[in-house]
C-alpha cells in the first residue's frame, strides 16, 4: 500500500520542468519527507543465515500477530532444513571423492598384480596367455614379494570396504527419506505464509520484501536439489567402481592361491624366485 502511494506521487520530469521553480522545490521536498516517513515506519531486519542472508521489512507501527510469527518461524525452519541437507550432501560428496581416489589407486595396483599373474601362469603352464607383451630384457618375479603385494592389496581393500559401507548406508537412508517425505523442507505451519500474503493489510511484515526474499530462498533451495542430483549420480558411479574392483580383485586373489599352491606342490625346491 505504501509503495503504491509512493508510485502515485511520482511525476514526469517534463511536467516538472514546465512548473515554476518554487513548485518543483516543494514537490521534491514533499517526496523526501514522505520517503523518510516510510523508512521510519518500515524497519529492515537482516538475519545472517548460513544458507543465505534473510532480509525482511516490518511496519514498526503494527505488532506481529501470532499466526504471522508462526509463519516466520516456519520460514526460518525451512532455511535450517535446507542448509542441513546442503551441508550433509556436500560432506558425503567430498567423502565419495576421497573413496574415488582410493579405489583408483587400488585399480592400478591390481592391474600390476594381474600382469604378474599372467606371466606366472604362462611360465608355469597353468593357463594360456597368447597375448603377453614382449619384454626384451630378462626379469624375475620374487614369489614371496609378490604374495606380500597381494596380501597388502587385500588388506587395503578390506579397510576401504569398511569406509564405504557407512556411505552406502547414508545414501540408502537419504534416498528412502526423500521418497517418503517429498516435501521434506516444509512443516505443518508452512502454509501460514500464504495466509500472511492474503492478510497483507493487517500483518506487520512488508509482503513485498517477503516475496522478494522468498524468491531468493527458492533459488537457494533449487541449488540444493541440483547438488542432490549430482550426489546421487556420483555415488552410484563410485559404488559401481568399488563393486567392479571387488569382483576383479577376488578373481586375482584366487589366481594367486592357485599359483602359490602349484609352486609349493611342484616347485618348492626352486626357491622363491621365478
Amino acid at each position: 500500500m505504501l509503495q503504491n502511494q509512493t508510485e502515485s506521487i511520482k511525476t514526469d520530469s517534463r511536467k516538472e520542468a514546465a512548473l515554476p521553480f518554487w513548485v518543483n522545490i516543494l514537490i521534491r521536498n514533499f517526496k523526501d519527507t514522505y520517503t523518510r516517513l516510510v523508512n521510519s515506519i518500515m524497519k529492515e531486519t537482516i538475519k545472517e543465515h548460513p544458507l543465505r542472508t534473510i532480509i525482511l521489512r516490518f511496519d514498526s507501527s503494527k505488532p506481529i500477530t501470532d499466526f504471522e510469527q508462526a509463519a516466520l518461524n516456519s520460514y526460518y525452519a525451512q532455511h535450517d532444513k535446507t542448509w542441513e541437507a546442503k551441508s550433509n550432501l556436500r560432506t558425503h560428496k567430498d567423502t565419495l571423492f576421497d573413496l574415488d581416489i582410493k579405489i583408483t589407486e587400488l585399480e592400478y595396483k591390481l592391474y600390476a598384480i594381474e600382469q604378474q599373474l599372467d606371466f606366472l601362469e604362462a611360465g608355469l603352464k597353468i593357463a594360456h596367455h597368447p597375448h603377453l607383451p614382449k619384454i626384451e630384457e630378462e626379469f624375475s618375479i620374487h614369489i614371496d614379494e609378490f604374495n606380500t603385494e597381494v596380501l597388502a592389496h587385500s588388506d587395503t581393500l578390506n579397510k576401504l570396504r569398511e569406509e564405504i559401507i557407512p556411505e552406502i548406508t547414508w545414501y540408502n537412508n537419504w534416498a528412502d527419506f526423500i521418497y517418503e517425505h517429498e516435501d521434506w523442507c516444509y512443516d505443518e505451519d508452512s502454509d501460514l505464509i500464504h495466509e500472511v500474503f492474503r492478510r497483507y493489510e493487517e500483518v506487520s511484515i512488508d509482503i513485498i520484501s517477503l516475496d522478494d526474499d522468498q524468491q531468493a530462498f527458492f533459488d537457494a533451495h533449487s541449488e540444493v536439489y541440483t547438488l542432490q542430483t549430482e550426489y546421487f549420480k556420483y555415488a552410484q558411479q563410485v559404488f559401481n567402481m568399488f563393486n567392479i574392483l571387488q569382483e576383479q580383485a577376488e578373481k586375482a586373489y584366487r589366481r594367486t592361491e592357485r599359483v602359490d599352491a602349484y609352486i609349493h606342490k611342484n616347485l618348492k625346491d626352486l626357491g622363491d624366485t621365478f
